[in-house]
């Protein structure tokens, strides 16, 4: 590898990662597979806990007793419900919540001027025009958004100033505010502010503000800032009604007939302006993956299709969100030094292109460091390769088994602690003799393949894709993380192998020869159904 300037802590995991598999490698001399217990056809992979993302910022404070009470409260601790304004019969109009006082208690009571709002001014309803004692509400807010869409920055900012003012003095007053989501996750807070009491007062104020993530939080798309008071009035007095502000909602209003009010006020749901949530997905690998064998190529070096599987899942609905179209790094040629590294001048290691927030990988890799592709093609030009043994050796499968365990790691370490690894085991494209559902070359079918695959070809190439499948099954199964998944794909193209008289999935050998034995469109749906059909909930 070539110096790109500082490395960061990800990519020194990653050396020294691979630096490890390497080192022991170069030592061990351990030929034995790994034991391989039966595994469903599917995904062999147990149900996980959701994994942490953001967590919202909800403070938790101890109850207070409301000065000249014995009443103890907590912020938010009542159900919260939209509701309609009400009051008791004949009591007051105004902005607000109103008091109700005869003429005795009300020449008691201290009043002063409405206090001047530091936001945004109450405006009184001109329908409805105060006439006696109240206090009003009013919540100033600002949104917007920073970064890009999946990018680590991306994030909705709130923040809001809410106020009460009173004509008359009230012998006490406790405010909280908070953020709730009012979509995905409707009810549920996202952020609260510490609380304020105060003692004999006319006004009152708090502030508060929160940066919700949009790629690490699927809410927040939608939210409501809620502000609570309990409002204490002079002893002899009481609460006659809960009338409209404008511009807020009631979602609490008790209290009415005493002298100790309780509400809630909301600014109603309004929109951050994150876009919609997605699953992101990264698709690496290699061939199998960047769609090889399936032109028109959107990258003609790395082969990248957009009919290639990974692709094709993009829409399915994975935990009510729909997957997103991949960050397709997958490379033709590619083999499992190439995720740590860059595979060609100008193209960076795979890795790179896992986030924090990436919630779901596609993986195929490990058949070029089998030497697969080159000895399938020479079995199919040269003279017979049964001969000499099979094609992939105990050793060969042994040596790239510790490194797929250690890059599968390595690719949960670097994306979303919640997401999931798909890790894909190749189809096998050439005809089993060992299978009737298989129908074998003969002179009016296939005759070259017949004639370039004798029977015995024919069976150890099947019996060397069987062997790598096992080798990625039992590198997954060594994780020992339920979130990487393996999926079968080993006879996924049974009865569409090469001579199919029921539609082919895969090429011969065809030109340019880079695109031989390897899924054609077809066979790229079928494996885009696979993974659909297995993909776990997050």
């Amino acid at each position: 590898m070539t110096s790109r300037g500082a490395v960061s802590p990800g990519r020194q995991r990653r050396l020294l990662a691979m630096v490890a598999v390497i080192g022991g490698l170069l030592v061990s001399a351990q030929p034995a597979l790994a034991a391989t217990p039966p595994v469903d056809d599917g995904a062999a992979a147990l149900p996980a806990a959701r994994g942490a993302g953001w967590q919202p910022d909800i403070q938790a404070p101890d109850p207070v007793t409301l000065p000249g009470t014995t009443k103890k409260v907590t912020p938010f601790a009542t159900p919260l419900t939209p509701q309609q304004p009400k009051a008791l019969p004949g009591a007051s109009k105004g902005p607000g919540a109103t008091l109700k006082a005869d003429s005795s208690a009300r020449a008691a009571i201290r009043t002063v001027d409405m206090p001047t709002f530091r936001g945004t001014s109450p405006q009184a309803d001109p329908d409805d025009p105060p006439t006696g004692l109240y206090c009003t509400e009013a919540i100033t807010r600002n949104s917007s958004v920073s970064g890009t869409p999946n990018q680590t920055n991306y994030a909705a900012n709130i923040s809001y100033l809410a106020e009460f003012g009173c004509n008359f003095w009230l012998n006490a007053a406790y405010i909280a505010t908070g953020v709730i989501d009012r979509g995905r996750f409707d009810g549920q807070f996202l952020y609260t502010t510490a609380p304020l009491t105060y003692g004999q007062t006319y006004y009152g104020a708090t502030s508060g503000g929160v940066s919700i993530p949009g790629e690490l939080f699927d809410g927040g798309r939608t939210v409501e800032i809620a502000f609570e008071l309990y409002l204490l009035a002079p002893a002899g007095v009481y609460w006659g009604g809960c009338f409209p502000i404008p511009g807020l909602r009631y979602l609490l209003c008790e209290g009415l007939g005493t002298n100790l009010l309780h509400i809630v006020l909301g600014t109603g749901p309004f929109g951050t302006g994150l876009q919609s949530p997605v699953i992101r997905h990264v698709a690496l690998g290699d061939s199998y993956s960047s769609g090889t064998g399936a032109p028109p190529y959107s990258d003609a070096s790395c082969r990248r299709s957009p009919a290639t599987y990974a692709n094709l899942i993009t829409g399915t609905v994975l935990s009510g969100l729909p997957v997103d179209r991949p960050t397709l790094a997958a490379c033709h040629g590619a083999r499992i030094p190439d995720l740590y590294a860059s595979q060609q001048s100008g193209l960076p290691p795979q890795l790179d292109a896992i986030q924090p927030h990436t919630r779901l990988v596609t993986l195929t890799i490990g058949g070029n460091d089998l030497g697969f592709s080159a000895k399938l093609t020479g079995c199919y030009l040269g003279a017979d390769c049964s001969a000499s043994g099979p094609l992939v050796t105990p050793q060969e499968l042994y040596q790239v088994q510790a490194q797929l365990t250690t890059l599968y790691r390595q690719i949960r370490a670097e994306m979303h602690p919640g997401g999931k690894l798909m890790v894909l085991s190749y189809p096998a494209v050439v005809p089993n003799p060992d299978d009737p559902a298989d129908p074998q070359p003969t002179q009016d079918r296939c005759p070259d393949l017949g004639s370039n695959l004798v029977e015995s070809e024919r069976r150890a190439i099947y019996e060397a894709t069987v062997q790598t499948d096992r080798m990625i099954r039992d590198a997954v199964l060594a994780t020992g993380d339920s979130r990487v998944v393996y999926v079968n794909g080993l006879d996924l193209f049974r009865g569409h192998r090469l001579c199919s008289t029921n539609g082919v999935w895969a090429n011969g050998l065809t030109s340019p020869l880079s695109d031989s034995f390897h899924p054609n469109a077809s066979g790229y749906q079928a494996m885009a159904t696979r993974v659909a059909q297995v993909l776990p909930p997050l």
